[in-house]
């Protein structure tokens, strides 16, 4: 999994720092305040980030799960 954040639709409103669990160990504002992400490590996938985000600048991108035949 990882998170995508769109740096021209971030207003830098801080909704996905706020609503995030996890917070500041997942999330930062970069030089422009705009959000950023500085570890996935914590995070638990909730999707709480994009589903705050006003700017729709958030997408979550699950790793695709092929099945394999027997």
């Amino acid at each position: 999994m990882r998170i995508d954040v769109d740096q021209e639709k971030c207003t830098g409103c801080g909704n996905c720092l706020e609503i995030c669990p996890k917070g500041y160990k997942i999330w930062k504002k970069n030089s422009e305040g705009k959000a950023e992400i500085i570890d996935l490590f914590f995070c638990h996938g909730c999707t709480l980030c994009a589903s705050k985000c006003s700017a729709d600048a958030i997408k979550i991108v699950r790793d695709t799960y092929e099945k394999k035949e027997k």
